[in-house]
């Protein structure tokens, strides 16, 4: 008996369109209710895992995932910039969700680009 194999079919992937975030609006854990008003505090320094400068979010080069990488996240707490989550949480990183618009942000000091799948978020005014 032979093994049947699927013919391989290409499928048509574009490039994921981009959204845009104030990186510097208030922010809150949705674990713990901690409220950062200058915005998420591991964004003050540079990412080592994607390579995003300060201040500005880090970046997947497929786009995806838009918060912050994990090894940000430790290194702000080494750094003693940020603290371990009180919530439920294994590894005691604060969940801060990043609000993404469809169109650059004029009145922002920290308008940065991200790319992702992500739809615009519905919680935005």
């Amino acid at each position: 008996m032979r093994r049947y194999q699927f013919p391989f079919v290409p499928t048509p992937r574009g490039r994921p369109p981009m959204r845009w975030t104030d990186t510097q609006e208030p922010t809150t854990c949705r674990r713990c209710n901690m409220h950062w008003e200058d915005g998420d505090q591991a964004l003050t320094i540079a990412c080592t895992g994607c390579g995003a400068s300060a201040d500005e979010p880090c970046r997947r080069s497929s786009g995806g995932n838009e918060r912050v990488c994990a090894c940000r996240d430790e290194a702000a707490v080494q750094m003693g910039i940020l603290t371990r989550c009180e919530g439920l949480t294994w590894d005691g990183r604060h969940e801060k969700a990043l609000l993404l618009r469809a169109r650059p942000i004029a009145h922002a000091l920290m308008c940065r680009s991200v790319r992702t799948g992500a739809p615009v978020s519905q919680w935005t005014s």
